[in-house]
C-alpha cells in the first residue's frame, strides 16, 4: 500500500511499467549469466531473458549457489555510515587527540599566561580558589555522590580489558608495504577506475591504487566519492589516494577510512597541478607549505594502522627542482614510501 495515495510519482502495477518501459538492449543478460541472478529485476534492460511468469525475477540456483558468500567488490558506503556522517555522528577520537596536541603546541605557555594577568591586575589563582570555596562551591567528592545518586550508568569491570584503543601501534607493529619488484600501477585521476585497473590485472599489474578521492567529500559522505574507494576481489595489494591541505580534515578522513574500508596503504597526492587543488593549498602546492605538510604526514601516520606512502613532484616551479630536499624530511614524518612525478 502506498501511504502516498494519487500524490505518488511512482509506478506500483508491474504490468503497466512494463508497456511504458523502452525495448531490451539484447536477448542476454551477462549478469543473470554469470552470478545466476540478475539484482535489477524487472528494471533491467535485458530483463527478458530472467523474467519468468507473473513477472517474477528467476534465478539460476546452482550458478548462485557458487558466488555465494563471494564478495566482489568491497569498500562500499552504506547507508549507517553515510547517515553518520552527514549528520556529524562518527567519532574521530584518535585524529581529535593528535589535534588537541597540535593546538597545545601552538598555544601560548601557562607562564606567559600568568604574568600577563598579574601585570594587567587579574586576581592570582590562590585567590580564585579561595573566592570559589567561600561561594559554597560543592567539593568534587561532593559532585562525585551527586552524579551516583542521579543514577549514571556504571561502567562493566567484567570480562578481558583491552586498550587498543589507548595504546598506539608501534613504527614496527604496522603492517609492511612489500613491494620490492613489483609492478605498481599508479593513481590515475579520470582514468584509474576499478574496471581498468581489472584489466590491468590481468596483463600483469601487482599493485593498484584508487583514484584521487578528496577528503572533504569523502568526510562529507558523498556516494560518487566513496566510490573511488572500491576494491575489486581480484587486487591483492590496494591503495587509496587523498587530496586534501588541511591536517584537520586529512587526519579525520585517514581514520575514517582505517576503520571503514580495506585498503592496504593511503598515499597522499602532493603531486597535484590542478589549478582548483592548487589554489585551495593541496596537491604541489603542500611542497610549498612545509609546517602544514609535516601535520598531515604526522597526524595521518599516528591513525592509520597500515602504511602512509606520498606522491610528490620534482618541483613546483619550472627548472626548481626541491623533491631531493624535501624526501628526508618526509621519511622522518613516518611516510613509508615516497613516488616522484617529473
Amino acid at each position: 500500500q502506498c501511504h502516498f495515495g494519487p500524490r505518488c510519482r511512482f509506478l506500483h502495477d508491474v504490468s503497466e511499467y512494463l508497456a511504458a518501459k523502452p525495448a531490451d538492449l539484447g536477448q542476454r543478460c551477462v549478469l543473470f549469466d554469470t552470478f545466476g541472478r540478475c539484482p535489477y529485476g524487472v528494471t533491467c534492460r535485458f530483463g527478458q531473458a530472467h523474467l519468468g511468469d507473473g513477472h517474477q525475477n528467476l534465478v539460476n540456483a546452482a550458478l548462485a549457489q557458487r558466488w555465494e558468500g563471494k564478495l566482489l567488490v568491497r569498500n562500499g558506503l552504506s547507508k549507517d555510515l553515510q547517515q553518520q556522517l552527514r549528520k556529524r555522528r562518527f567519532s574521530f577520537q584518535k585524529a581529535e587527540e593528535f589535534l588537541r596536541g597540535l593546538r597545545a603546541e601552538g598555544a601560548p605557555k601557562p607562564e606567559a599566561l600568568q604574568s600577563s594577568q598579574r601585570a594587567e591586575g587579574a586576581p592570582k589563582p590562590e585567590v580564585l580558589q579561595n573566592s570559589q570555596g567561600a561561594e559554597g562551591a560543592p567539593k568534587p567528592e561532593v559532585l562525585q555522590s551527586f552524579q551516583r545518586a542521579e543514577g549514571a550508568p556504571s561502567i562493566p569491570t567484567l570480562g578481558p580489558l583491552t586498550d587498543e584503543d589507548i595504546t598506539k601501534l608501534r613504527p614496527c607493529e604496522k603492517k609492511k608495504l612489500e613491494i620490492q619488484g613489483k609492478l605498481y600501477l599508479a593513481p590515475l585521476t579520470t582514468c584509474g577506475n576499478l574496471p581498468f585497473r581489472r584489466i590491468c590485472k590481468r596483463f600483469g599489474a601487482d599493485v593498484t591504487c584508487g583514484e584521487m578521492a578528496v577528503c572533504t567529500n569523502l568526510l562529507q559522505g558523498q556516494s560518487s566519492e566513496w566510490a573511488l574507494l572500491k576494491r575489486h576481489h581480484t587486487e591483492d595489494i590496494f591503495g587509496v589516494q587523498l587530496e586534501g591541505a588541511f591536517p584537520d580534515t586529512m587526519t579525520k578522513c585517514a581514520e575514517l577510512l582505517n576503520r571503514t574500508i580495506d585498503v592496504d596503504f593511503v598515499d597522499i597526492n602532493v603531486g597535484c597541478p590542478i589549478d582548483l587543488v592548487y589554489k585551495k593549498g593541496g596537491g604541489c602546492a603542500l611542497m610549498t607549505r612545509s609546517n602544514k605538510f609535516e601535520q598531515i604526514v604526522r597526524g595521518m601516520n599516528s591513525v592509520l594502522d597500515v602504511p602512509l606512502t606520498v606522491k610528490i613532484r620534482t618541483g613546483v616551479q619550472e627548472k626548481v627542482n626541491v623533491a631531493h630536499k624535501i624526501i628526508p624530511r618526509i621519511r622522518e614524518w613516518g611516510a613509508s614510501m615516497v613516488t616522484v612525478r617529473g
